[in-house]
């Protein structure tokens, strides 16, 4: 038997508009995050390391009396440091700081209220003492600590956002969209001129709606074509099929050679199995009337009938039909219907054993049919189907009308038929009935 493929994943729209979302949010929260550590890279930018240095060198270069002087008021501030005497303006850790540059980082171990950059150089190696040189960037670094306090609450907010927006699409979509799915899967095919209702919240929806139910009437009228094509045909059919069937009785009145005996019973079988399947597809073309009192049949009677019907087609084969147990069984269907499916499944056993026995039984509503044939490969079946439906010269309408017929008619009445092949060891078909109820 051919595994099914296993089904295919589809989002749904719902998920493509969150997921779409999801990653607004997270690019989002990208650009906030590289905005902080921008502004964090600006506390500690090199500029100040340059600032500081171009202040030492600029006292360093003008000392004396009339040179220039280091700054003691504002952000920028510089102390010449001679002996252990502190000023009064700096503070006392920048003196235990040695040669080299200090960022905000580095001087948030020593104060972490206030935020310094610090330079430190020694002057002629030391002899004359040490030039500190520090800037206070602590406004700078509330203005940053802001910044990103503001970010913070944007990629917050943005979230909520998408959140709460994600919310109102599963609400707005979902809910309609899962109405218009349980409407469509509540039209019952058997029920005609059924339409889907147009008040839905969503003017999408509705046009999805609006065409589903034009698609619909195309289908009932397509279907009501053919339905009254065939019931035509089929009675149309049925007049010359009556001439066929009266002159063969006429025919048969008459002292005819042998040898038009056996032409003359297979245009009787023909015309037979011929008004059967007229019969059948006029049947299946029509609506099952719900509640209407339909004809049954028993099976195991109607079994053993046609067993002996079919045992023509042994003839001159070393092959035999082995009825065993067949347990009373009544089912609702008419006695035509059935003996299409049956008399096909022991035709289809028939054709295909040449020797042995072909095993038929009904035992637990399962009417199971074992040939000893060769059996078949799925593949050589596929193609010997469809060769049978375009050739429709074999007896009883050929074997692709009647595989057609005995789908449709299992699907009609809620059957099952399982047909199991090994090949070189038979086929074994089982067609499970559903039992007349009393």
């Amino acid at each position: 038997m051919n595994k099914q493929a296993p089904a295919q994943y589809t989002p749904s729209l719902q998920s493509k508009i969150s997921a779409l979302f999801l990653f607004f949010g997270l690019l989002l929260t990208l650009g906030l995050t590289i905005q902080g550590n921008l502004g964090q890279q600006l506390i500690v930018h090199p500029i100040w390391h340059e600032l500081l240095k171009s202040g030492t060198d600029q006292y360093l270069g003008f000392r004396g009396p009339a040179g220039a002087q280091l700054p003691s008021q504002g952000l920028v501030r510089g102390w010449h440091l001679h002996d252990a005497d502190l000023p009064a303006n700096m503070p006392p850790y920048f003196a235990r700081l040695g040669a080299g540059f200090y960022d905000e980082e580095q001087m948030d171990t020593y104060d972490n209220d206030i935020s310094y950059a610090v330079l430190v150089t020694p002057v002629d190696g030391g002899r004359n003492g040490r030039v500190i040189m520090a800037v206070d960037i602590t406004e700078l670094e509330d203005y940053q600590n802001k910044s990103a306090m503001v970010s913070v609450f944007i990629a917050i907010l943005s979230g909520l956002m998408i959140l709460v927006s994600i919310l109102w699409l599963y609400r707005s979509l979902r809910g309609p969209m899962q109405t218009l799915v349980q409407r469509m899967d509540a039209l019952d095919p058997e029920q005609p001129s059924q339409r889907l209702p147009l008040d839905l919240p969503l003017r999408e929806l509705h046009d999805i709606a609006l065409i589903v139910n034009r698609h619909l009437e195309r289908v009932e009228r397509f279907i009501e074509r053919e339905r009254s094509l065939l019931d035509q045909a089929s009675h149309e059919f049925r007049t010359p099929i009556a001439v066929i069937a009266g002159a063969v009785d006429v025919l048969k009145l008459h002292n005819l050679p042998p040898a038009a005996q056996r032409p003359l019973d297979r245009i009787e079988t023909t015309t037979r199995n011929l008004s059967e399947i007229m019969a059948a597809l006029l049947f299946l073309s029509r609506e099952a009337e719900r509640g209407a009192a339909s004809e049954t049949t028993r099976v195991d009677i109607l079994t053993s009938v046609l067993v002996d019907d079919h045992e023509h087609l042994l003839q001159g084969e070393c092959a035999a039909f082995l009825v065993e147990e067949l347990q009373p069984l009544q089912v609702a269907c008419p006695e035509a219907i059935v003996r299409i499916v049956v008399g096909n499944l022991l035709r289809n056993a028939a054709e295909n054993s040449h020797q042995g026995a072909i095993r038929v039984g009904l035992v637990n509503a399962v009417l199971r049919i074992q040939d000893s044939g060769q059996g078949f490969d799925t593949v050589a079946a596929a193609r010997r189907y469809t060769q049978g439906l375009r050739d429709s010269t074999k007896q009883g309408g050929g074997q692709g009308l009647g595989l057609f017929l005995t789908r449709r008619i299992c699907e009609r009445f809620g059957w099952t038929l399982k047909v199991t092949s090994n090949f070189g060891e038979g086929t074994v078909a089982e067609l499970q009935f559903r039992a007349a109820r009393d």
